[in-house]
């Protein structure tokens, strides 16, 4: 589905499920096709991470567009054991849409007490890197370099945001 950009369009976040389970795969390989930044998420210092299914709360959000009686998930994003990854696609991006989804996961890591979120993130990748300098994340440890499966060299920081809620009473 195309949409039509000179019409309105509205957005609306849900939680990912099987319903949508063929949007949300159309929706990852679009994203692969746009960038390989899902390929740092599965490869970290030159060897595959397997997935482990933590106790820590988990949770992932589809960015649905709609317009007349189309729906479509334009993007994507996920906490699990602390590490948050979110994406958009392309043609979506620059309206706002990073900011309303990063702070839809932090209000949702808050809710389900987690005391920190993470993430890596590619030094070269400066929209990512403004959103998360805006919401406050900070830089820990020392840039990596890493050599994706497709042979590109990226290097990647670790930003990590404390959820520690501040005792206000005196």
């Amino acid at each position: 589905m195309t949409f039509d950009m000179t019409k309105p369009i509205t957005f609306s976040l849900e939680e990912a499920s099987l319903n949508r389970a063929q949007g949300w795969q159309s929706l990852i390989q679009a994203l692969m096709t746009e960038t390989d930044t899902f390929l740092v998420a599965s490869v970290r210092d030159g060897k595959v991470v397997p997935e482990e299914a933590g106790d820590a709360p988990a949770i992932t959000l589809l960015l649905i567009a709609e317009q007349k009686n189309e729906t479509l998930p334009i993007g994507i994003a996920s906490i699990e054991n602390g590490e948050l990854g979110m994406a958009i696609l392309k043609e979506f991006q620059g309206a706002g849409l990073g900011n309303s989804l990063m702070l839809a996961m932090i209000e949702w890591a808050n809710m389900a007490d987690l005391r920190e979120v993470w993430l890596d993130v590619q030094t070269d990748n400066l929209v990512a890197l403004h959103i998360y300098d805006k919401f406050d994340f900070k830089k820990v440890g020392p840039e990596v370099s890493l050599t994706l499966p497709n042979g590109r060299v990226t290097k990647l920081q670790r930003m990590t945001k404390s959820l520690v809620k501040e005792n206000t009473e005196l």
